[in-house]
């Protein structure tokens, strides 16, 4: 064999295994679950906690107020009866009581969120904005309290064992075209038949009918659908969920101006203490169908 096919044949055994180390690792595994109940399934930690950290009880009294986006359900948005609820509006009332904050959550149009944050009033944003390389550089940011995750789903029954790339091998895959979840199956699993849909409603409606044998999207959603009227319980969950930064992984967290890193920071350690306590957990399980995880 010639020097030249050694180099090409040892390049190409060590892509296989890259691609197949990187497969393992982009899949999810949670350690140091917290349960909140025995039905509870384990919540994974998002947060790198710090346990030394020490916070200095607040000087003022006056209420601070904080607002997120009235419409982003399960994170935050305005219940029939005119309360806010969400999981994003729980862990910052949660966070606040913790540092032994006063809080007044509001609730305003998501087209209104920063330019509040920029005025003398509103001190923090809880959920739902999105910011580019040159904003990033206006706000500080607490630690991420949950990135989105994407998964596998399948009809029941199916004969697909595992979400990996020789499983999903020629296998109809279906995806919403031209998003972050695209990117990522079109990445990592040319191999399958890909098949891309218009809308996420009309991928689930053939993975429902048999006209894909496995669909990927995001977590939370697949996870309302699962126990939705829709899926009429045609399916399941494939393996466990997915963390992709490059791709569909956004992360959220409170967002806060620039000058006020000593708010950033008081909620950053109401928010590592919440999590040891488990009551981060407990808020998600009262907001998602399940586990997404």
């Amino acid at each position: 064999m010639s020097e030249a096919a050694k180099n090409w044949k040892q390049k190409s055994t060590t892509s296989r295994r890259l691609n197949l180390v990187l497969t393992l690792i982009l899949q999810v595994v949670f350690s140091a679950g917290v349960w909140a109940d025995e039905n509870q399934t384990i919540f994974p930690h998002f947060r790198h906690v710090d346990p030394v950290a020490v916070q200095n009880r607040p000087t003022s009294v006056e209420p601070v107020v904080l607002a997120t986006d009235m419409d982003f359900a399960p994170w935050s948005f305005v219940g029939e009866d005119g309360s806010l609820a969400g999981i994003s509006v729980e862990l910052a009332r949660a966070a606040c009581a913790e540092a032994g904050l006063t809080c007044d959550v509001r609730a305003l149009p998501f087209a209104e969120l920063l330019p509040a944050l920029s005025g003398p009033e509103v001190k923090a944003v809880l959920s739902g904005v999105r910011l580019d390389e040159q904003g990033q550089g206006q706000y500080l940011f607490t630690r991420p309290y949950f990135q989105s995750l994407g998964r596998f789903v399948v009809r029941a029954g199916s004969p697909l064992a595992a979400p990996d790339t020789r499983t999903l091998a020629g296998r109809r895959l279906g995806y919403v075209a031209d998003t972050a979840h695209a990117r990522f199956v079109e990445q990592f699993y040319p191999r399958s038949a890909l098949t891309p849909f218009k809308s996420h409603q009309e991928m689930l409606e053939a993975l429902r009918t048999g006209q894909v044998d496995v669909a990927f999207g995001d977590a939370v959603q697949l996870a309302y659908w699962l126990e939705g009227s829709a899926s009429r319980d045609c399916c399941t969950f494939l393996g466990k969920a997915f963390l992709h930064r490059d791709t569909f992984s956004r992360s959220l967290f409170f967002t806060v101006a620039k000058n006020d890193a000593d708010l950033r920071d008081r909620l950053d350690h109401a928010l590592d203490k919440l999590e040891n306590k488990g009551t981060i957990a407990a808020i998600f399980s009262r907001y998602l169908p399940g586990s997404v995880w």
